[in-house]
């Protein structure tokens, strides 16, 4: 059910072929209008959940403004790219390069605009749905420093306004690789970072979107390096709706989204993004509502900014409806200079979820070799499925009292301890249900460990049904501070065990029903 219902915006994009600019011709329109009718009644179609039903937490609707922001992402055929294809041309679409071309109208590549006039042109236009922003073959990377561009364009629900970022095409579209492995579009100037080096994080955004910033489709681009600004920083000052990221493939980045304090952004898609060297993470978001993350492979590369940099590959400090799918993370560890936080607490993590944030599902999520931890969540109802922690510090850790909150089908194995900090598969403050997952410990390492909470007048809770736990033999089933721990048909080391038990800190003893 969750499978189905999960999804939300992301969901959409997939239910619908990619439309683009020629669609709107008489001929088509009927076309699309029967796509979009028959997405209506899939939506119709989908089971609600139950009240009374903890796997169903949240979300407990659709948003409009998500459904629409996964809609219309999915459409990037207004943008349209087929991945490692060039974007079809439209008449409408402006052009830009990175220095003016001929009349400077944008009109075409031979009076393509230059970048920095790209809003104010976008702003005079009367119909132009899609702006391309290209560098041509032979001048590739274009090289940056300093802030190139600041957008305060907004488009519309019904027509949004779409920035493609490729490689200049010779019939007036961009080419748009697929990963990070093909060659980049802009390199930001700077020196290669050696083994054992801290990180530069200096430098401004590319590209920095202000006020009127609102339905928004951003596609590419291919980029080597960015500072700890974010390559694409948000900074609207107060609300912002309906934005969509994909095709975005980043190197050596010391963030790839950033948001400014103050920026509210509610409907958000990120999607088909692939990074490989991850500084400070590759997005950050202060307040965040009906988002979905899917499809994207963020390798932080152990790129390590040390203690006072460290990194969180996806992170939301407030918020509400917030879904991931099909996304892996790895290799975030922050070991240089520990201590300068204040303690010598090895960080890096996968997805952090602030105290602020409810309503979460998580589906097909992969995390490896964190510092810390893999899902770091003290959101307020989380539903995870199909996840796995490897060779994380923590692999996933649960902080809130929610009844709901759920884990199903996760895998979670090989935790790995830190100096002065001892790893575990599970880590819970509040209150956790987890259903048929695997926990595998080794050497002396406990698979559950109990901390404390935002509420350290409760002690944790943790109920696991069915699925596999094994650790080494004399090694207790949990550590950390007192928590109570219900265990139903549960094969531990090979015996099926149920009971209640209760973890004093010291020793773990039965307690009768």
């Amino acid at each position: 059910m969750w499978t189905r219902w999960q999804s939300g915006c992301a969901q959409m994009r997939l239910a619908c072929p990619r439309l683009s600019f020629w669609l709107r011709s008489t001929g088509r329109q009927l076309r699309v209008t029967l796509q979009i009718s028959m997405i209506f009644s899939m939506i119709r179609s989908l089971p609600k959940p139950q009240g009374g039903d903890p796997r169903m937490i949240a979300p407990r609707r659709i948003g409009r403004r998500l459904f629409i922001a996964g809609l219309l992402s999915s459409t990037a055929g207004i943008l349209g790219p087929v991945r490692g294809k060039a974007t079809p041309t439209n008449p409408d679409a402006l052009h830009f390069l990175p220095r003016s071309q001929g009349a400077g109208t944008g009109a075409t590549w031979a009076d393509a605009a230059g970048f920095r006039r790209a809003s104010a042109i976008a702003a005079q236009a009367e119909h132009a749905q899609s702006c391309l922003f290209g560098v041509a073959e032979p001048d590739l990377p274009h090289l940056w420093t300093g802030q190139q561009m600041l957008w305060g364009q907004a488009g519309t629900e019904t027509d949004p306004l779409c920035l493609a970022f490729g490689a200049r095409d010779g019939d007036g579209a961009v080419h748009q690789p697929q990963t990070y492995t093909d060659p980049p579009l802009f390199e930001m100037t700077g020196h290669d970072i050696r083994p054992g080096e801290r990180p530069n994080l200096g430098g401004a955004p590319f590209l920095v979107f202000g006020s009127d910033s609102a339905h928004l489709r951003i596609s590419g681009p291919v980029f080597d390096r960015s500072g700890g600004d974010g390559f694409f920083k948000i900074d609207a000052g107060d609300m912002v709706q309906n934005l969509s990221f994909s095709d975005i493939h980043a190197r050596r980045a010391g963030r790839v989204i950033e948001t400014e304090r103050g920026t509210c952004i509610e409907g958000l898609v990120v999607e088909r993004c692939t990074a490989l060297g991850l500084i400070r993470g590759f997005a950050r978001f202060f307040d965040l509502s009906e988002a979905a993350f899917c499809d994207l492979d963020l390798d932080a590369d152990f790129l390590d900014g040390g203690g006072g940099a460290v990194c969180q590959i996806i992170s939301v400090t407030r918020g509400h409806d917030l879904g991931f799918r099909n996304i892996r993370l790895a290799k975030a560890v922050n070991t240089l200079a520990a201590e300068e936080r204040g303690s010598s607490y090895i960080q890096g993590d996968g997805i952090v979820l602030e105290e602020d944030t409810r309503d979460v599902r998580i589906a097909d999520c992969h995390a490896e070799d964190m510092g810390d931890g893999g899902f770091d969540l003290k959101s307020d109802g989380v539903h995870m499925t199909n996840c796995t922690a490897t060779r994380c510090k923590l692999g996933i850790r649960i902080w809130s009292h929610n009844a709901g909150n759920l884990i199903e089908n996760c895998t979670l194995t090989e935790p790995v301890s830190r100096p002065f900090n001892e790893g575990s598969c599970l880590w819970v403050a509040g209150n956790l249900t987890a259903r048929d997952c695997t926990l595998h410990s080794t050497g002396d390492m406990s698979p559950i460990r109990f901390g404390g909470g935002t509420d350290r007048d409760r002690d944790a809770t943790l109920k696991i049904e069915g699925g596999v736990i094994t650790h080494t033999e004399g090694v207790s089933l949990a550590t950390g501070t007192p928590g109570e721990i219900e265990l139903v048909n549960v094969r531990i080391n090979d015996t099926e065990t149920s009971g209640r038990f209760y973890w004093n800190g010291r020793r773990l003893r039965r307690r009768r029903w």
